[in-house]
């Protein structure tokens, strides 16, 4: 398909009408099944920044304000932030416990309490401990206070099942290359409906595909500033259609196979991992074992031998990641349960 589309790229030439609405459509579609939400509230884009600039711009718009987020935070979720700071915004950065977890009932207390709190900026599940957000109780405070959300999904989206209560963030971004297994440049943010044009004004990031002048290429000139009444306005203009094609198509995959049945799957080939950290007293868990419900697909722990096991991985031809420290796994629907076996075996000869 992808070679499909770039050879009627080298063609030229005029585009069937349908060219573009054909895979963007079905790249949006499937990131609505995905979220749960109308297809309307989606719109595409390359990556997770563009949908957190996209909620920095609108809560920029704004009186100045303070914004909360968790340490640990990876940095697409917090830097886009920073850009407020010269308009009258500050940050604020809630510490961590001693083995660089999360703490959710930090952060609620100072939802609840902070003077001028604008917004809170929190990964679905953060990338280098794995721990899954307490969304519920963290939604569920930013309405009573009427704070702006941003969610940072990717390390989310395709591994675990989207809760409903998600929907009630303001924005939801993700990119696509990571358990989506898409290309790099797509992804997708979800706009809570009160965020979408309406009849309000335009929001201050618009883009030129984003209005009704641009659904016929022969009168590009009217300059229509009629917007689209959906999350497309929030678009970037031109897309990389080869890899929302693959996108769209990887998706598909995912629902199919459906998300509930591959974290499933993934929970049951890290079975090997677990039980040996249990066992060890020289390794620390950091991504809680215990409770599934703080777990996704990332498993993460703390070890003295963290050089030792990513040069003997290397060498055995295991893929795994170093994060803050941190030795990191992430199995996903194509890992065998004997292929964590193996890595257990690597992990403990790397340990005498």
């Amino acid at each position: 398909m992808l070679d499909e589309i770039a050879g009627r790229r080298e063609v030229g030439g005029a585009l069937e009408p349908d060219f573009f609405t054909r895979y963007l459509g079905h790249a949006r579609a499937g990131a609505s099944g995905l979220l749960g939400c109308p297809v309307e509230e989606v719109a595409l884009a390359p990556n997770t920044t563009w949908g957190i600039q996209v909620a920095a711009t609108l809560v920029g718009a704004g009186p100045p304000g303070r914004i909360l987020y968790l340490h640990g935070e990876f940095p697409a979720s917090v830097l886009p932030w920073r850009r407020l700071v010269d308009g009258g915004f500050s940050l604020e950065e809630i510490p961590s416990d001693s083995l660089g977890r999360p703490r959710f009932d930090r952060l609620l207390e100072r939802i609840e309490t902070a003077p001028d709190l604008r917004a809170v900026t929190l990964s679905l599940v953060q990338f280098a401990t794995g721990v899954v957000a307490d969304l519920d109780v963290v939604v569920k405070a930013c309405r009573r206070r009427g704070v702006f959300l941003a969610l940072d999904a990717i390390q989310g989206m395709g591994i675990l099942p989207l809760p409903k209560v998600a929907l009630e963030a303001d924005i939801i971004a993700s990119g696509a290359q990571k358990w989506l297994l898409s290309p790099w440049g797509s992804g997708f943010m979800r706009l809570h409906p009160r965020h979408l044009p309406g009849g309000s004004p335009l929001p201050p990031v618009v883009s030129w595909f984003g209005f009704e002048s641009a659904l016929d290429f022969t009168t590009l000139l009217d300059y229509d500033p009629v917007p689209l009444p959906d999350g497309r306005l929030f678009e970037p203009a031109t897309l990389g259609i080869q890899d929302f094609a693959g996108m769209g198509a990887s998706v598909e995959l995912i629902l199919e196979v459906g998300v509930e049945r591959i974290r499933h799957h993934v929970l049951t080939v890290l079975e090997p991992l677990v039980d040996w950290i249990r066992r060890r007293d020289d390794v620390q868990p950091v991504t809680p074992l215990d409770d599934l419900r703080q777990r996704a697909g990332i498993v993460a722990f703390r070890t003295p031998r963290t050089g030792e096991v990513a040069a003997a991985m290397a060498e055995a031809g295991i893929t795994l990641s170093v994060r803050e420290g941190l030795v990191r796994f992430s199995p996903h629907l194509y890992t065998r349960p004997n292929d964590m076996a193996r890595a257990v075996e690597v992990l403990e000869a790397a340990h005498r």
